[in-house]
């Protein structure tokens, strides 16, 4: 039995929640991925410091190696200074966050009336406040949600979104605004 007709939701609920329940999923992922952006870049930069400062404690002139290496180094840290990932992470835990307290709401409240016309507002002032979307991404938490909702890409292959190997790849990258549903 479908989450749907489990909670008895219309149409228009069941779809307020779903895109409620996908908005956690895509602002976990995208925490996710800067703060691993902002440990692999902590853990380089130590790394190569480390390597040079070691490198520079000898006599005699250093390697060009080890010069390129303090200069990636260098853009290393500035990347995570200028882009700042550990900020970026923040701010996706705390929409995730508020998405999740909707969600619950929604879970726990009644399942017709005037209360949905407020999940729907509640929901379009988190948005208000959301980055740009990544729109494959998006749809990568659209389709893992219908698989553990139970639905199956052979048989409901009309719900799931259609991605190639080198959108998921990018997912995190590229914003993908062109990219149209086939």
């Amino acid at each position: 039995m479908k989450l749907q007709e489990q909670l008895e939701l219309s149409d228009e609920n069941y779809s307020l929640l779903f895109a409620v329940r996908r908005s956690v999923r895509y602002h976990d992922r995208r925490r996710m991925f800067y703060e691993q952006m902002h440990h692999v870049t902590s853990l380089m930069t130590v790394l190569m410091a480390g390597s040079i400062l070691f490198d520079l404690g000898k006599h005699g002139d250093s390697a060009w190696w080890l010069l390129l290496l303090s200069a990636l180094a260098a853009l290393l840290a500035a990347s995570d200074m200028v882009l700042g990932y550990s900020r970026r992470a923040t701010v996706h835990a705390g929409l995730r966050g508020r998405f999740s307290d909707l969600e619950i709401r929604m879970l726990s409240g009644e399942s017709d009336g005037e209360e949905w016309q407020e999940y729907q507002k509640t929901r379009l002032l988190i948005e208000k406040d959301e980055p740009a979307i990544y729109k494959i991404l998006d749809l990568l938490c659209h389709n893992e949600l219908l698989l553990a909702e139970g639905f199956k890409p052979d048989k409901d292959s009309a719900q799931f979104a259609k991605i190639t190997r080198w959108q998921k790849l990018t997912s995190q990258l590229c914003h993908w605004d062109n990219w149209q549903a086939s």
